[in-house]
């Protein structure tokens, strides 16, 4: 399991594929040479991508699957399925659906005033 401070998983995963899909690598052709090529560089890239979107799922599994859900048309399942894990986490909880991490209460907090 990677271990990230800096932001959260999902938002690590966003970054490293917006950096896979237009990022351009020029320096890895002048300092590897032919040795790595840019494509295998975007693949490991989209691969860590997918891996942190995993495990960053799996360690907050909201309670809420938008894939089950009989009161969502089949319009709003293609929507949701478009957006991002962290843009649908976003949506789901403005509109209740699931609890707003910013809303929790931390537990080292609870019953502290």
């Amino acid at each position: 399991m990677v271990q990230i401070k800096t932001m959260p998983k999902d938002t690590a995963a966003e970054v490293l594929r917006y950096l896979a899909e237009y990022e351009e690598f020029q320096a890895v052709e002048k300092l590897v040479g032919s040795d790595l090529a840019v494509g295998e560089v975007r693949a490991v890239l989209r691969e860590l991508a997918a891996e942190l979107e995993h495990e960053s799922f799996a360690e907050g599994k909201a309670s809420f699957d938008v894939k089950s859900c009989k009161t969502l048309s089949k319009s709003s399942k293609n929507i949701i399925s478009c957006l991002s894990s962290r843009e649908e986490k976003s949506l789901l909880s403005a509109f209740g659906l699931i609890e707003n991490p910013a809303q929790q209460t931390p537990t080292a907090f609870a019953g502290k005033k």
